[in-house]
């Protein structure tokens, strides 16, 4: 895998555990000022709270994205590995 894939993935992981935090800390304000009856922070709970969640379903597109183009890399390698033992094989019986 490359530095650069690497640096992404680390980063939408990063983004996922802030994001969930986020969206948990947004519930959980919404859930108390609904309980205490404080509905602007009501709001800015139910804000945080969604706009948490909209970054964890981004961060896993991004996530599955790249674990995709990862696979379909291995796979390729995989493939010429086959191939490159395969020709080995061919030229020693000869």
């Amino acid at each position: 895998m490359s530095d650069h894939t690497e640096t992404i993935v680390e980063t939408t992981n990063a983004l996922t555990a802030g994001a969930a935090k986020t969206t948990v800390l947004g519930g959980g304000t919404a859930a108390a000022a609904k309980f205490f009856g404080f509905d602007p922070i009501t709001f800015i709970g139910l804000v945080i709270g969604v706009g948490g969640l909209v970054v964890s379903i981004l961060s896993f597109l991004i996530n599955w994205y790249y674990k995709r183009k990862e696979d379909i890399r291995a796979s390729e390698i995989h493939e010429l590995e086959k191939l490159k033992l395969m020709g080995d094989c061919n030229a020693e019986q000869d």
